[in-house]
């Protein structure tokens, strides 16, 4: 695979963006802003989509950083990060995006640098939902980056409202009785965007040009941004510490995870693979999904069909999401 690729593996990208877009790896900036040695799990999905956010985004970024994987990456009095960073308590990055626009905005300072909350599932989906949902009440410039890797990961792999149905964690076991997960991942992006802000999108870690383009496009826009990441989780998940691209990857060109945007309230369907692959080929990449039989991989994949029929005819509102 050459540098000039987008993942795409025979679908195609829809629209085309503008002239800023990064269209080749080649294009991508050299300064990393991460350095090495951070405390992180090995091939951590997250830790891949916050390299890519900073080279998306520059120096002039403050990463806003509430308590989940990534408390782990910045271990006192060690910091891998080149930029400014904030950690605080897992319910209130919301709220220090706030704090921190209105000081940067007294000093007159605020165009001067971009604020990135990068925050997990787990304290965005439920425990941080009220804060993020105010920060866009109040129409907070700032980009928000839920690294989802749907689930408690930091705490032991606990089941979140993003971990999808039928998914083991250890709160939601295989068992005579129970068959994972028995509830529907909660609709993130129809939450957010129903707060009527100007940007809302999905993106994952194994499609690096999508999202750093996706970053750079909501850089440039005022008011809250949301952006959904699928972050494959290896110890969470159960695949191969090499394997987080891969099984993105296969996230995007099952169905399971679309990519799209929402901008000023209109749908766009990012990228549609000629022909979804199986979702079995995807859910079984996964110790997390081993236990399924073939009458629960074909309701899941039924599940999606509906999904990217909706989805295709620009119903983003009808479409009831895995």
């Amino acid at each position: 695979m050459d540098d000039t690729t987008n993942f795409n593996m025979g679908g195609s990208f829809l629209p085309e963006r503008g002239s800023d877009e990064i269209k080749t790896f080649k294009e991508i900036p050299s300064e990393n802003l991460v350095t090495g040695g951070h405390g992180t799990c090995a091939g951590c999905g997250p830790a891949i989509g916050l390299r890519l956010a900073l080279l998306a985004l520059g120096r002039k970024t403050i990463i806003i950083n509430s308590a989940g994987c990534f408390t782990l990456q910045p271990t006192y009095p060690y910091n891998p990060f080149k930029v400014p960073w904030i950690h605080l308590a897992i319910e209130t990055a919301g709220a220090a995006a706030v704090g921190i626009y209105h000081g940067l905005k007294a000093q007159r300072k605020e165009k001067d640098a971009t604020i990135l909350a990068y925050i997990g599932d787990g304290a965005t989906y439920d425990i941080g939902l009220q804060s993020l949902s105010h920060a866009c009440e109040l129409k907070t410039n700032f980009i928000y980056v839920c690294y989802d890797n749907q689930n408690f990961a930091n705490t032991g792999v606990q089941q979140s409202s993003a971990t999808p149905e039928k998914a083991f964690t250890t709160t939601t076991p295989v068992g005579a009785q129970a068959r994972g997960n028995p509830f529907r991942r909660k609709p993130i992006t129809k939450i957010i965007a129903a707060h009527e802000i100007p940007y809302v999108a999905t993106a994952s870690i194994s499609h690096p040009l999508d999202f750093m383009n996706k970053l750079r496009k909501a850089q440039k826009i005022n008011g809250p941004k949301f952006i959904d990441l699928l972050s494959p989780c290896q110890p969470g998940w159960g695949f191969e510490t090499n394997e987080a691209v891969q099984v993105g990857k296969a996230a995007v060109e099952s169905g399971a995870w679309p990519l799209y945007e929402v901008e000023n309230g209109k749908f766009s369907l990012n990228y549609k693979p000629e022909k979804l692959k199986p979702i079995k080929d995807y859910l079984f990449m996964q110790k997390r999904f081993k236990h399924l039989n073939q009458t629960e991989v074909e309701k899941i994949q039924n599940i999606i069909n509906k999904e990217w029929e909706a989805l295709s005819q620009g119903k983003f509102w009808d479409a009831a999401e895995y």
